[in-house]
C-alpha cells in the first residue's frame, strides 16, 4: 500500500517521465512505439474515415468503452493549442453520435481524456463509456466532474474556446 509521501514521491517522478517523454516525442508524425499509429485488428474498429478512427477500448470499463482518435498523430491534451479545437469538438460529436446509436445518452454516457502523466498511450484518444461502469470501481478513473487525472471532453472544449478568444 502506498503511502502519502510514497504517492506524491511516485505521482512526481510519472510526471517527470511524462514530461520527458512530451519532449520527445513533439514534431514526430508516427512513431514507432505508438500503438494507435499502426494497424488495429479490424474486429475492434466501429467507425473511420480519412480524419477519425473509433474502436473498442481492448480493455473496458464501462458496458461499452469506445476510443475515439484522429489518425495524426497528437500527443495529449497538454499538448493541444486553440487550432486543434475543431478536431477535438469533431472527435466529442462523433463519440456522441455513435453512443447515442447503442442506447447511450445523457447521465448513461460520459466523454474525456486523461490528463499526462495518467494516460497510458501517447496519442490523442477520447473515452467514450456507455455506463454503468464495469468493474464499479472504474467511476473513479473517470469522474463525471473531472479531476487531476480526467478531463471531461465538454470542459476541454470551453477551455480550448476560451483561449482561442484571447
Amino acid at each position: 500500500m502506498l503511502t502519502g509521501r510514497t504517492f506524491i514521491a511516485t505521482a512526481g517522478f510519472l510526471a517527470f517521465c511524462a514530461s520527458a517523454y512530451h519532449l520527445i516525442m513533439r514534431g514526430q508524425s508516427k512513431p514507432k512505439h505508438c500503438v494507435f499509429c499502426h494497424p488495429l485488428e479490424l474486429s475492434r474498429i466501429v467507425y473511420q474515415d480519412p480524419d477519425l478512427l473509433v474502436f473498442h477500448d481492448i480493455k473496458p470499463d464501462a458496458a461499452l468503452h469506445l476510443l475515439v482518435i484522429p489518425r495524426e498523430h497528437l500527443g495529449t491534451i497538454k499538448e493541444l493549442s486553440p487550432d486543434h479545437l475543431p478536431v477535438i469538438r469533431r472527435m466529442h460529436m462523433l463519440g456522441q453520435r455513435l453512443m447515442e446509436e447503442k442506447g447511450f445518452t445523457g447521465d448513461n454516457a460520459r466523454f474525456g481524456f486523461h490528463r499526462p502523466p495518467f494516460n497510458s498511450v501517447h496519442h490523442l484518444h477520447m473515452h467514450c463509456l456507455g455506463l454503468p461502469f464495469k468493474p464499479k470501481r472504474a467511476e473513479r478513473m473517470f469522474p463525471k466532474d473531472g479531476s487531476a487525472w480526467f478531463m471531461p471532453a465538454e470542459r476541454l472544449i470551453e477551455n480550448m474556446a476560451a483561449e482561442s478568444l484571447v
